[in-house]
């Protein structure tokens, strides 16, 4: 024993010599870029995240799947088992590829193939087990990424003591392209999302949320896809409630339009085999993408969901119908002027030339919509008594037609099919607040597609040509994020502040209508608003087979119709 005292000393005082050494150099030098970081462990390896002004802990840009590349280029995803060491998650991960777009820099500057990662917000990492809100950005399956400041989840999370995911997919030809000898091709969009619920419900408990309590959300494109996973067999039981805003039930594709799609592709990018198409840098296939998009109206009614028989066997609409997601509730809704923002992006639109009838001719889709027995000039006359202020601007009346077509109708048909199996947990919206649009202020934008955003996550200056640099009505954001919140919470966005929000139904339709004016916040609940319009198509099932997209939409040239 006592021949031991002198080791014992002697580590001792090495020890101490250590420790002092340590402090004095974690004095001189910068500390590292964790020091007091949050940092959480999962079975694919350490994250290392940072802490936002809001005070949540953030984890960006965490990768979910293998890297889509080479073989895996249009395949379904496929799952990580390592991130292969620490994960340095303070940067959001790059877009996944898509054409320029404007005036987003953060779409534009970083864009890889590599892009199958997701992001969290959290209060805290610890054992909270929060309600866990999943969101899926727009874009019409071509542009944007959650890396968009208007996306971005941390005020969301502060607000509600909630856990929010948001998802990098595949867009475009790159998630959409159906290759008919690869199963699942034509749907990795939709696929990829999927995949990253199931790292929800393996990995984030160890970020503080509940597995068992996952809302997936999203907007647009986002929502589309939330219909779409409503409908997948192979998502049930991976989320247990669902918010769909601004796209509903008639986003997916028949196999010969998705087929004509590809053949598109395949021609403009002069390769003949799928190897072939492989081996192109991404931006080549990417300009083969938009050679194909020059031939259409609306470039985003090009890429969706395909009824491959494989992932979907059948509409996704018509599975929520038979009740493949009758356990989840479901809140829906819209803007009340949705496509107005399309006077933004194709100014041939502000013209009174482009009447519903011109309108059929570019964009055919629109005169297919038509309900059998009905024409356009019954159309014109049930929209003009619906919006008398319309009757002296001819494109107003075929956008408002159009945006019924894409989005409005879809999206309560969508209500329609789930309220046969909830029907006291099934709720309907309309957003009519109009943001100021200060870089247009000679169009009347109304309530446009997307006017809901700030009102959701919170970011409004995200979108400073919609919303301008003054803000949003703080009350109104208030009462939709409560709202979103209490319905990740309990599946009732009812909460105290705000009407009482009766459950959807088919006779009367209790609807929200979300809006501020005079300095006061006026929501209130209607009873079938706009019935007369939504009466009209009330024979067309918009579930994507009826009406349907066709091949000849692709290969003409829609513009020519176009004064």
């Amino acid at each position: 024993m006592a021949s031991r005292k002198p080791h014992l000393a002697s580590a001792l005082r090495t020890l101490m010599l250590t420790g002092a050494v340590m402090v004095i150099m974690a004095w001189i030098s910068p500390p590292s870029a964790y020091a007091g970081g949050p940092v959480v462990n999962t079975s694919l390896g350490e994250a290392r995240g940072k802490v936002t002004a809001e005070g949540m802990s953030a984890f960006l840009g965490l990768p979910y799947a293998k890297p889509p590349l080479g073989k895996l280029r249009f395949a379904p995803p496929v799952p990580l088992t390592t991130w292969g060491g620490p994960i340095q998650a303070d940067t959001f991960g790059p877009a996944c590829p898509q054409p320029a777009i404007e005036p987003s820099a953060v779409m534009n500057s970083r864009i890889s193939e590599d892009c199958l990662t997701l992001n969290v917000w959290t209060p805290a990492a610890d054992s909270g087990k929060r309600p866990v809100m999943f969101w899926i950005h727009g874009g019409g399956y071509i542009w944007e990424s959650s890396g968009d400041r208007i996306y971005n989840g941390a005020r969301l999370a502060a607000r509600g003591n909630v856990v929010v995911v948001s998802v990098e997919y595949r867009l475009g030809a790159f998630g959409f392209s159906h290759l008919g000898e690869e199963p699942g091709s034509g749907n990795a969009g939709v696929l990829d999302p999927v995949m990253a619920l199931r790292w929800v419900r393996e990995h984030i408990a160890a970020f503080g949320g509940d597995p068992g309590n996952v809302t997936i959300f999203g907007e647009s494109a986002g929502s589309y896809s939330v219909t779409s996973i409503l409908g997948m067999p192979e998502a049930k039981g991976l989320f247990q409630r669902a918010i769909g805003q601004s796209g509903g039930s008639s986003n997916v594709r028949r196999l010969d339009y998705a087929t004509e799609a590809t053949r598109l592709l395949f021609k403009n990018a002069g390769v003949n085999t799928v190897a072939e198409l492989r081996a192109l840098p991404w931006q080549d296939v990417i300009r083969a993408q938009e050679a194909v998009m020059k031939g259409t109206l609306l470039p985003e009614a090009i890429y969706g969901p395909v009824v491959d028989g494989v992932v979907f066997s059948e509409p996704p609409l018509r599975a929520i119908a038979r009740g493949l997601s009758s356990n989840v509730p479901l809140l829906v809704g819209f803007t009340r002027d949705e496509g107005r923002w399309w006077m933004v992006e194709t100014p041939v639109l502000r013209l009174p030339a482009v009447t519903p009838g011109v309108m059929s001719l570019a964009f055919p889709y629109v005169g297919r919509s038509i309900p059998r027995g009905k024409s356009i000039p019954q159309a014109e006359l049930v929209y003009n008594w619906e919006y008398p202020g319309q009757v002296l601007f001819p494109n107003l009346q075929a956008i408002s037609m159009t945006q019924d077509i894409m989005l409005r109708i879809p999206t309560l048909r969508h209500a329609e099919a789930q309220v046969a199996h909830k029907p006291n947990n099934v709720f309907v919206y309309r957003f009519d607040w109009e943001p100021p649009a200060p870089e247009y202020p000679l169009l009347d934008l109304g309530s446009p597609h997307g006017a809901e955003l700030a009102f959701t996550l919170g970011n409004p200056e995200g979108w400073l040509e919609l919303y301008g640099d003054k803000g949003i009505p703080t009350a109104l954001r208030n009462q939709v994020m409560d709202a979103w919140i209490a319905f990740a919470r309990t599946g009732n966005p009812n909460h105290g502040g705000m009407p009482t929000w009766r459950p959807y139904n088919l006779s009367d339709r209790p609807t929200m209508l979300f809006n501020h004016y005079w300095g006061r916040t006026t929501s209130k609940l209607s009873y079938d608003p706009d019935g007369k319009t939504r009466a009209f198509w009330k024979d067309r099932a918009f579930d994507g087979m009826d009406p349907p997209f066709l091949p000849e939409d692709l290969s003409g040239n829609a513009l020519q119709f176009l004064p």
